[in-house]
């Protein structure tokens, strides 16, 4: 009998999990819910269509509908693994698995992880290094934090999500403001993750240097290095992601100072099973935690990796959530991918024309993803209208090139961009 995967809720790479499953010849059963981070486009409708069992539910993070939903279709067949690439509902997947008896990442870790405070508070009693920090829950406590602190600070939820709401501050004033305008924009999202954004609010010191990202599995009491992530971060606020480069711009040396750093944050959190998604400031004195992700990269990353490596991480995290051998990443594979998003700077509306038949010839361009391209189609302010990748051998070139196409955008689309 073929290995059964429970794929439970899905962001849009989450959709190249069940093909490549299936692909593979196994049985997927899918848990979706009526929170959709993804345009339901006919390719979706069709993965969805080819998966084995589906089950629909409203809310991936009520405890109890999804203990229902694993326990139905465990009834029908025996799971041999379970993923979820959705991060809103990773820790209720965690608790349920630890309490059937299913193979997951270690229900304890994930909580420590999800929680930005406890996860800096574990890995500075492990000894690594470690943003200042104080949680409060007023936009008054905010300011006094800062001038504590000391400015500059990031103003963040304690169990963040997408970077929502995330908004550096240069003055305790300014500190008080963007934790009034987090609390104020609670209600207006989506209402699964109104309680995670509820936990509490983090200050913490504005640490220096480029955002990475480490790319990391872990199975069997061995870790797997894929690769080490740069940020293209927006000017106007260095908590908006324009795109994400591939291999980080870092010496080679400094990129496994990352994995090292990466490495033993997991182990101090007990992450055990998945692959990690764990976010660094390399600064002067080294990498500093910002955030541990435990699920696979999202957005455009996964796309960014197999075209640059030629290996499939959709095949290595089924590897790992199935207890089968790893091989040797590709992570050596030369050059680099530069990528961006198309993002709005202001409400507004699209050209009344939009013609992009010049798009496909432009030099070294492997990807691009139009999502909201329409002629007079209202957008809002950061909007992701569409992405793209360049590939390069040489970094400058390939960023400069996917820089400077935002110029081309822009007059095209008739709406400012983010930059």
């Amino acid at each position: 009998m073929s290995k059964h995967v429970l794929i439970i809720d899905s962001n849009l790479p989450g959709f190249e999990t069940i093909r490549r499953a299936k692909q593979r010849g196994y049985h997927v059963s899918f848990i979706r819910s009526k929170y959709r981070l993804y345009s339901e486009t006919e390719a979706i409708r069709k993965v969805v269509y080819d998966t084995d069992t589906v089950v629909t539910i409203d809310d991936p993070t009520d405890i109890g509908e999804l203990r229902h939903a694993i326990e139905t279709v465990k009834r029908h067949r025996p799971i041999d693994g379970v993923i979820t690439q959705l991060e809103i509902c990773v820790d209720v997947v965690a608790r349920i698995c630890a309490e059937m008896g299913l193979s997951f990442t270690d229900a304890r870790a994930v909580e420590r992880a999800r929680d930005k405070a406890k996860a800096r508070e574990i890995i500075q009693q492990a000894g690594l290094r470690s943003a200042r920090f104080q949680v409060v829950r007023t936009p008054s406590e905010a300011y006094e934090a800062a001038q504590s602190l000391g400015v500059p600070v990031i103003i963040k939820p304690q169990t963040g999500y997408d970077s929502l709401f995330a908004c550096p501050a240069q003055t305790p004033e300014e500190a008080q403001a963007a934790a009034a305008r987090l609390l104020d924009g609670i209600d207006r999202v989506p209402e699964q993750i109104r309680p995670q954004l509820r936990r509490g609010i983090l200050v913490e010191e504005l640490l220096q240097g480029p955002l990475v990202s480490a790319e990391i599995g872990v199975a069997r009491g061995r870790f797997h290095r894929f690769m080490i992530s740069g940020r293209t971060r927006a000017v106007e606020n260095e908590c908006i992601e324009l795109g994400a480069i591939m291999p980080a711009d870092l010496p080679e040396a400094e990129r496994e100072r990352c994995f090292d750093y990466a490495e033993d944050v997991a182990r101090a959190l007990g992450l055990d099973l998945g692959i990690l998604h764990i976010e660094l400031i390399v600064t002067k004195d080294g990498p500093a935690l910002v955030e541990v992700n435990p699920r696979l990269m999202g957005g455009v990353m996964p796309g960014l990796y197999n075209n640059l490596t030629g290996d499939n991480i959709f095949d290595r995290l089924l590897d790992i959530h199935l207890g089968l051998d790893i091989p040797t990443s590709a992570r050596s594979v030369g050059g680099f991918i530069s990528s961006r998003k198309i993002m709005v700077q202001a409400d507004g509306r699209l050209a009344d024309r939009i013609a992009l038949d010049w798009v496909k010839d432009v030099p070294n361009l492997i990807h691009f993803d139009p999502y909201i391209l329409r002629p007079n189609e209202a957008v809002k302010r950061l909007d992701i209208l569409a992405r793209y990748q360049i590939r390069g051998e040489d970094l400058r070139d390939a960023d400069t090139t996917a820089a400077g196409l935002l110029d081309r955008f822009e007059a095209e689309l008739g709406v400012a961009l983010v930059r």
